[in-house]
């Protein structure tokens, strides 16, 4: 896809235990993009996503961001390269303030650059910046994902990798993420996006990887996925409306 991508796995093997998830997955992201993955339930995505942030270590292959091999990178220390993940379950700390959650992701990140100020970054999010006290638990659950979300920028990441961004907001609130994603995107991040909702990741993405008991089994421009019943029948079961 890219000959100088700002992250590259290739052959990587990865699972829990005895049980291998991942059977050689190879993707590239190139800098400035959005990346999807998008894939049954169960076939590996979010393994993907924690192998690539070091919280599941691989068994085999290689993870290579810029010029640095983080394939047995902590989290901590895959945080300072500069990688910071939204996870699906959105970890909000429910007996925190909103400027607490946000305060939190600026002890890992990123050393070599000025971050952004905790309001700098609630002021992008217009929802939380009228709650910048109210606590975690006090807030929807559209709001509770802007706050993981922010949580995340105010470390500075080059990469955000979004996990299920969506999952189970009201479709409102699953436009105001989408146009979030795009939001960052054209300010310069790089995004791999972890989607089930196969409309939302084929409009966000630039890029689609279909992944299948834990291989990459199609790969393509989106707008080349989304124009392809087959594929979409083949690999989804699904069909994208017009």
């Amino acid at each position: 896809m890219s000959s100088d991508p700002l992250l590259s796995v290739r052959g990587l093997v990865s699972g829990y235990g005895s049980t291998r998830v991942l059977q050689g997955v190879d993707l590239d992201v190139p800098k400035g993009s959005v990346v999807t993955l998008i894939g049954r339930n169960g076939v590996g995505k979010t393994t993907t996503l924690r192998s690539i942030l070091g919280s599941v270590t691989p068994s085999a292959g290689t993870i290579s961001f810029g010029e640095t091999d983080i394939t047995a990178l902590s989290p901590e220390k895959t945080a300072r390269e500069g990688i910071a993940l939204v996870p699906e379950e959105r970890r909000v700390f429910p007996g925190l303030t909103v400027t607490e959650n946000v305060e939190i992701g600026r002890i890992g990140g990123r050393k070599d650059i000025d971050k952004p100020t905790v309001d700098e970054i609630i002021d992008e999010f217009e929802n939380l910046s009228r709650h910048r006290t109210s606590k975690g638990a006090a807030l929807s659950g559209g709001e509770q994902q802007m706050l993981a979300i922010a949580r995340a920028l105010v470390s500075a990441p080059d990469l955000l990798m979004l996990d299920e961004p969506t999952e189970g907001l009201a479709p409102s609130i699953v436009k105001q993420v989408q146009r979030k994603i795009k939001e960052l995107n054209d300010e310069g991040v790089t995004i791999l996006l972890v989607e089930q909702n196969v409309q939302v990741a084929l409009d966000a993405a630039d890029y689609v990887y279909i992944l299948d008991k834990g291989q990459v089994v199609h790969e393509g421009p989106a707008d080349e996925v989304a124009a392809s019943d087959e594929i979409l029948d083949r690999y989804l079961g699904v069909s994208v409306a017009d």
